[in-house]
């Protein structure tokens, strides 16, 4: 950079420019810390052990981290814990307070559930046995926004096409409120359970027939899907449906992937247009490969599926 006086004013003009390639190293050295936060709950979180994993001077670390991410370093550190700790308490039925407070890196249960409270609007156990579902999704955005901004450009994987197997799902239909979802997913998951098609045993699907931005009020739907086998018939709870075969374009999409809109309009306003290809009549779907919390957030894997003809 060279100065220019122009009176009282001192502008700079650019003498020189950083290669791409610095910036992206530069973006890669902050996603490490990103994922390794995330993938280390019970890790130590002082600034200068942060931002030694990204080879970065703890003088600078906190304000390049909230620059790039939009929040404080530490406010991120502790959301990420007590989201993992929430996702815990809410979906792995028998989840004690103690476990998931250890898990998130606290020793004291009372320094826990005091965090928890101050965040998610509850105590820890009041949120396992009936959660405060519009807390957890403020959380759930704020960690979103925060990691696609340190990780999106670095992330994303590119598009492949695939020939998809059909298969036969069983299926639980949440209707309404996209913020309600939450609810249907413990019922899906108690179900499962019941009937030993638990991941692991049987794959884990979702289907979005609608757009959560558009739906008219109360039109909102996902199914919630586990693949059965041919002898199985439904009951009152769900249904059995088949996710059809053929040509798809499949997204791969790390992290807790519980909003999955961004990455769809990646698909449908950059992918799609310049890929020449045409769409089948079935709606966008994911399979959820690897799913958090039963892994890291940063091991988890989902992938988000666009069918074609």
């Amino acid at each position: 950079m060279a100065g220019v006086i122009a009176g009282n004013v001192v502008t700079m003009t650019q003498t020189s420019k950083r290669p791409e390639h610095s910036r992206r190293r530069y973006l890669e050295r902050m996603a490490r810390v990103v994922e390794r936060i995330e993938a280390e709950p019970d890790a130590a979180a002082d600034l200068e052990t942060i931002a030694a994993w990204a080879g970065f001077s703890p003088f600078h670390f906190h304000r390049q981290f909230r620059a790039l991410c939009g929040m404080p370093l530490q406010r991120f550190v502790q959301l990420s814990r007590l989201h993992r700790a929430a996702m815990q308490l809410a979906f792995r039925p028998g989840t004690r307070v103690i476990d998931a407070a250890l898990d998130a890196g606290y020793e004291a249960p009372e320094a826990f559930a005091r965090a928890f409270r101050a965040r998610l609007g509850q105590t820890p156990s009041a949120f396992r046995s009936a959660p405060d579902w519009s807390a957890w999704e403020a959380v759930s955005a704020s960690l979103q926004a925060a990691r696609s901004k340190a990780m999106n450009d670095v992330m994303t994987t590119a598009v492949e096409i695939r020939e998809f197997a059909a298969v036969r799902v069983a299926v639980m239909e949440h209707r309404g409120d996209p913020a309600g979802i939450g609810d249907s997913i413990r019922r899906f998951i108690d179900w499962r359970r019941e009937f030993g098609f638990s991941p692991g045993k049987s794959r884990t699907f979702n289907v979005f027939p609608t757009d959560p931005r558009t739906a008219v009020e109360g039109g909102h739907r996902v199914w919630l899907c586990a693949s059965v086998p041919s002898w199985f018939v439904g009951d009152d709870r769900v249904r059995v449906e088949e996710i059809p075969g053929g040509r798809c374009a499949v997204l791969a999409v790390t992290g807790p992937a519980m909003d999955l809109e961004e990455p769809a309009t990646l698909l449908y306003r950059d992918w799609l247009p310049a890929s020449g290809e045409t769409l089948r009549d079935f709606p966008l779907f994911c399979e959820r490969g690897r799913l958090y919390p039963q892994v890291s957030a940063a091991e988890a894997l989902t992938e988000l599926i666009l069918p074609l003809a």
